[in-house]
């Protein structure tokens, strides 16, 4: 990551071309249907003299462009959705939830559904392994106990500990690559 200041990484405005540059297309395409239909409306005042005319532009002005960004907001909508409704899933603990975006979406949200995916089946394989592990160390602890109601030896009971020790640096090694504080 090179070395910038605040305030030159605010001045880099274009974060995500392939988006922006199709909003920005978006924007314009609005524009000149907008001015049209304008035009088209002047034409028909100039030969009806319809003093009703005015409202009826603006009204249909609106009509176009509400259709056109509800169109336009489709786009990152439905992916916006899927990834909300994944993530509050993930949030109740399930770690199965895979997120899918149609091809036809912007790559954008095809490389933060697939940064979510791979924290899932991170998260998810570190929680099997933690498992795995914990239903050894309450086998090994119980084996321990035994081993002490017994009586064994000092030696049995040395080896038996260092299985429980490798078992919780085998815990401390799954859960070390996560930054909690």
């Amino acid at each position: 990551m090179s070395e910038r200041t605040i305030f030159e990484r605010r001045h880099v405005y274009l974060i995500n071309k392939e988006f922006q540059g199709r909003f920005a297309a978006f924007v314009i395409t609005i524009l000149i249907g907008y001015s049209f239909i304008l035009l088209l409306f002047q034409k028909l005042a100039k030969s009806v003299s319809f003093p009703l005319m005015i409202p009826i532009v603006f009204g249909i002005l609106i009509i176009f462009i509400g259709a056109a960004s509800i169109f336009y907001s489709h786009r990152f909508a439905g992916p916006l959705f899927a990834i909300n409704r994944a993530t509050k899933e993930m949030t109740k603990g399930d770690l199965l939830i895979k997120i899918f975006i149609r091809k036809e979406h912007n790559v954008i949200f095809h490389q933060i559904a697939e940064n979510i995916n791979n924290i899932s089946s991170n998260f998810r394989d570190s929680v099997l392994n933690i498992e795995e592990k914990l239903i050894l160390l309450s086998k090994e602890t119980h084996h321990l106990s035994e081993n002490i109601a017994k009586g064994k030896s000092k030696t049995e009971l040395d080896s038996q500990m260092g299985k429980i020790l490798k078992i919780e640096k085998e815990l401390e090694a799954i859960v070390r690559p996560f930054k909690v504080c």
